[in-house]
């Protein structure tokens, strides 16, 4: 691509189909023209898991998208390769709890039911967790002489980003809630923090002069959207 006419970025999904139909239609994404990056938590909360489920598996190759992954996803491939290993046993698995309760316990019990009702529940799980493997934990873009980072949660902008320790860019909410600890000049865009825990409405927040952009619009909550802008021209596409 000579030129990317639009960097389009996706927030947390999270099994919520319909409204994610809706602002990805609205999107309207031309390859030819445009990137397209999506923060992760594409599962769990959300009713409608496996609609998402196989519409992220079928456009993970695609052309100019790049599909990050977020902590329900690393939650979901540490439930499925704890059944295949020996589980901790003592205070330890008494403190922490087992990696499937952890994931069951955080939205994923709606996950597991919808993909039991397909009838290859077990195809379906080792498929996706193949395809978690593969997900990147960020991402960097440049276009029009700006550095944009992309991860699911957090990350230390003084630091590079292959530096930056799995558990920040999956778990953590610094800068989400403290914006004035990034003094950088790249724009990083987060998912993970619904804006609403913290006082917004269910809109992007562009904050720090715009360089920190905050896109998960709690598409679960009962005034949630899944939501799509443009970082370009800050055009947003949402759902209902």
């Amino acid at each position: 691509m000579d030129k990317i006419e639009r960097l389009l970025v996706f927030g947390d999904i999270h099994g919520k189909w319909t409204k994610f139909e809706q602002a990805y239609e609205r999107a309207a994404f031309d390859p030819q023209k445009d990137m397209m990056v999506f923060l992760g938590d594409y599962l769990d909360r959300g009713e409608s898991p496996v609609p998402v489920m196989k519409w992220v598996m079928a456009h993970f190759d695609a052309e100019h998208m790049i599909f990050l992954r977020g902590n329900h996803e690393q939650m979901f491939l540490d439930a499925m390769q704890a059944e295949q290993k020996p589980q901790p046993q003592g205070l330890l698995a008494f403190l922490w709890g087992s990696p499937q309760s952890l994931w069951l316990m955080n939205g994923g019990r709606i996950t597991d039911a919808e993909i039991e009702k397909t009838g290859s529940g077990q195809e379906l799980r080792r498929s996706w967790a193949e395809l978690i493997e593969r997900m990147p934990l960020y991402a960097k873009v440049e276009t029009e002489k700006q550095v944009y980072w992309f991860m699911h949660a957090d990350c230390n902008p003084e630091e590079p980003l292959e530096e930056q320790p799995a558990e920040t860019l999956l778990w953590h909410r610094q800068l989400a809630a403290r914006p004035s600890q990034h003094q950088g000049r790249q724009v990083i865009v987060l998912g993970h923090t619904p804006v609403q825990t913290l006082g917004y409405q269910a809109k992007p927040q562009w904050l720090q002069d715009g360089r920190l952009v905050l896109m998960d619009t709690g598409s679960y909550l009962a005034d949630g959207r899944v939501t799509c802008v443009d970082l370009l021209s800050r055009t947003i596409y949402q759902s209902e």
